[in-house]
């Protein structure tokens, strides 16, 4: 998600970079998709979903040797978030720890209740002041591709601007050793212009993390949007579904091979009272 996340970032920013040369009518869509996806993410705040994280670990001739899946629910509260376990390997969680959980979340529900209006807006200003830092720290990734408009596709039955993402050899940043490996395209839907799907293909090993993992050449990500609410209404675009398909190597040793299939489910308003209920 993160690639993903990244690679968006780096079309939305494209308009602000006219001398690329790129078409009036591509830098307009990413215009308007900038505002449009930093309007759904503070509207996704306001949401609770689930996620559902699927890991398959192949052996080396594709067959599945491990299958592990879990289900957790993730809510804001007072400005923060929380993720709440909620299955494991198509299990429920341990009753012992879901009671933990639940605890958590109520101590978490209540301190929220108790907090005068002051302390409110004061964290929800620190909560914003974070998520607009996060966007900064990505300011060099527009120079790390360039953007061309392909056409129109027909996605969930919405018309949508068809873009590709391809490295661009002059750029040296510090983000390099990443954003030089992917190739990507993405489509921007055409009446609320937010990012309606992402595809990306890794050119080149690289590592990421703080762990010692390479992604191999040949992995291939696919990330989903879909709109939250009903027609007429302000366009909520949140995740629907990410899957990666990759060779990673842990060191210089041993080689993974992995499917990863990531779901999001039960978008639905939310707001905390003094205790959090099923």
């Amino acid at each position: 998600m993160r690639i993903a996340g990244l690679l968006f970032v780096a079309a939305a920013s494209l308009w602000t970079h006219a001398s690329w040369g790129q078409s009036s009518d591509a830098r307009s869509i990413i215009a308007r998709a900038v505002a449009a996806d930093d309007h759904s993410d503070r509207l996704a705040r306001d949401y609770t979903y689930k996620i559902r994280n699927e890991v398959r670990e192949l052996d080396s001739k594709g067959a599945i040797r491990n299958t592990h899946t879990t289900l957790d629910e993730v809510l804001y509260i007072g400005g923060k978030q929380y993720f709440r376990p909620l299955e494991k390997d198509g299990k429920p969680i341990p009753a012992a720890q879901a009671a933990k959980e639940q605890t958590k979340l109520d101590r978490a529900a209540a301190e929220a209740s108790r907090m005068s209006d002051a302390e409110r807006e004061k964290r929800l200003a620190a909560a914003e002041r974070e998520r607009v830092k996060n966007r900064e720290e990505d300011q060099d990734i527009p120079d790390a591709f360039d953007f061309k408009l392909l056409g129109d596709d027909t996605i969930s039955g919405r018309s949508t601007y068809r873009i590709s993402a391809t490295p661009r050899s002059a750029y040296h940043g510090k983000g390099r050793n990443i954003f030089s490996s992917i190739e990507a395209t993405v489509w921007i839907d055409k009446q609320d212009y937010n990012l309606a799907k992402f595809e990306a293909e890794v050119l080149k090993t690289f590592s990421i993390g703080w762990f010692l993992a390479r992604i191999s050449a040949g992995t291939h990500i696919s990330y989903e949007m879909m709109r939250v609410g009903a027609p007429g209404q302000d366009g909520l675009w949140v995740p629907q579904a990410v899957s990666l398909k990759a060779s990673a190597r842990l060191g210089l040793i041993k080689r993974v091979n992995v499917e990863q299939d990531v779901k999001f489910s039960d978008y639905r308003k939310f707001q905390t009272d003094s205790r959090i209920v099923e």
